[in-house]
C-alpha cells in the first residue's frame, strides 16, 4: 500500500512473545517481540487459492518467513491477499477474493477478528487515530469507500462512488482515492476526501485507470495510470490514456507526464523518497524522477520489470518485487542491486515497521 509510509510503533507487553514458526514443514526463525521488526511484503498468491499471506523479513538479521501468517496460526490466509495497513498494535489484511479484512495482533500475528460484509475489497490506510479507510468495488457493484472503527472493528460509514477504486492514501486531513473502473477500466479520476467529515470535497480528471498514488514533499499528489486496455488483438494488449499525473496541492492544477507504452503488470507501481525529493515508478523498468522535472526521464535506473516497487522509509532503498521468480530486491538510490530476499507468490507491495 503509499504516500510517506507510516513507521508504526509495536506496543509489546513486557517480556517475549515465543512462537515457534512451522511454516509448511521449513524449519524457521523463532518470532519474538524482539524481532518482529522490519518488512512485511503481501504476496497474493496464485488467484483461486489459499495460499496468499505475508512474508516477513528482518532487515537487521537478514532473516525471513515467506509466509508469516500460516506459520503463526497453521491455517491459510485465503485467496488474494491484496494491501497490509498497520495501526498501533493491529494489522489489517485485505483479502481481496475471500472478500474479508484479517485483523492481527502485530504482537504475534495471531488474528483478531475476521471483518466481512465486502464484495472486492482492495486497499487499506490509516485515516486518523480511531478510523481506516478500505476502498471496494469490481466497477460494477458495490463500488464504496468504507470507513472501519478501530477500537470496535466494524464498518462505521461508507461513500458511494460511480466505478470501481484502487488506492487510496491519506495527506494531513485529506484522503485521495484512485478511482480506476475496476473490471470496467472506465475510471479517470482522483477524488479528494476531507477525513473530518468523511465527504468527498474534490474531483480530479487525470488519465485512464489511475491505480496507484504518493504523495511528495510539498504534498502533491502523484497518479500512475495504468491507461484503457484494448484486448482485440489479444494476446497482444495495447493502451491508451497512460502515464503519471501529477495534481497541485495548492491550485489543484493536473500536469500529465504520458507514457508512450505500458509494460507494468502490477498495480503497485510508485513510490516516493523518504524526504519527498524524487519519484521512483515502474514501466518496462525502474526509473526516477525529480518532483520538479518537467518531463519524463529517458534512461531507466534498472533495466528489468517488476510487479511492484516500494521505498524504505529509513534507508531510502528501494525494494523491487519479481512475481515470476518470488522475490523482493533490494537496490541502492543508483540502482545497485545491494541483496534479496525469497518471498511467497505474486508479491505486490512492502510496509514498513521499525
Amino acid at each position: 500500500m503509499k504516500n510517506f509510509l507510516s513507521k508504526s510503533t509495536f506496543l509489546f507487553f513486557s517480556g517475549l512473545i515465543l512462537l515457534v514458526s512451522c511454516e509448511k514443514g521449513e524449519e524457521k526463525p523463532d518470532i519474538t517481540a524482539n524481532n518482529l521488526k522490519g518488512m512485511f511484503v503481501v504476496c497474493e498468491g496464485t488467484y483461486g487459492s489459499a495460499e496468499g499471506d505475508i512474508t516477513y523479513h528482518n532487515s537487521v538479521t537478514g532473516t525471513d518467513i515467506k509466509s508469516l501468517y500460516y506459520s503463526v496460526n497453521s491455517v491459510e490466509l485465503g485467496d488474494v491477499a491484496q494491501s497490509f495497513a498497520i495501526a498501533d498494535t493491529l494489522g489489517f489484511i485485505v483479502v481481496n477474493n475471500s472478500q474479508k479484512v484479517t485483523v492481527v495482533n502485530m504482537k504475534d500475528f495471531t488474528p483478531v477478528k475476521t471483518i466481512r460484509g465486502f464484495s472486492y475489497p482492495r486497499s487499506i490506510v490509516r485515516a486518523d487515530n480511531n478510523t481506516m479507510y478500505l476502498t471496494n468495488g469490481n466497477g460494477y457493484a458495490s463500488n464504496y469507500i468504507y470507513s472501519i472503527d478501530i477500537a470496535t472493528l466494524e464498518k462505521r460509514d461508507s461513500i458511494a462512488v460511480s466505478t470501481g477504486v484502487e488506492s487510496v492514501i491519506v495527506v494531513g486531513t485529506k484522503a485521495y482515492v484512485a478511482v480506476s473502473g475496476g473490471w470496467n477500466n472506465d475510471g479517470n479520476t482522483v477524488l479528494e476526501i476531507n477525513t473530518e467529515t468523511f465527504t468527498v470535497v474534490e474531483s480530479y480528471n487525470v488519465g485512464s485507470c489511475p491505480v496507484d498514488l504518493v504523495a511528495d514533499k510539498d504534498n502533491n499528489i502523484w497518479v500512475y495510470c495504468k491507461g484503457a486496455p484494448d484486448y482485440s488483438n489479444y494476446p497482444a494488449v495495447s493502451y491508451t490514456d497512460m502515464g503519471i499525473y501529477k495534481v497541485n496541492a495548492s491550485s489543484g492544477e493536473v500536469i500529465e507526464y504520458a507514457f508512450s507504452s505500458m509494460n507494468a503488470s502490477g498495480i503497485n507501481n510508485i513510490a516516493v523518497s523518504p524526504d519527498g525529493n524524487t519519484i521512483f515508478y515502474l514501466n518496462d523498468g525502474l526509473y526516477e524522477m525529480s518532483v520538479t522535472a518537467t518531463s519524463l526521464p529517458a534512461i531507466k535506473l534498472v533495466d528489468s520489470s517488476f510487479y511492484g516497487v516500494e521505498v524504505d522509509p529509513e534507508s531510502g532503498e528501494l525494494i523491487c518485487l519479481d512475481e515470476i521468480n518470488s522475490k523482493a530486491i533490494i537496490y541502492d538510490t543508483s540502482g545497485g542491486q545491494s541483496s534479496s530476499f525469497g518471498t511467497g507468490k505474486y508479491p505486490n507491495s512492502v510496509v514498513f515497521s521499525y
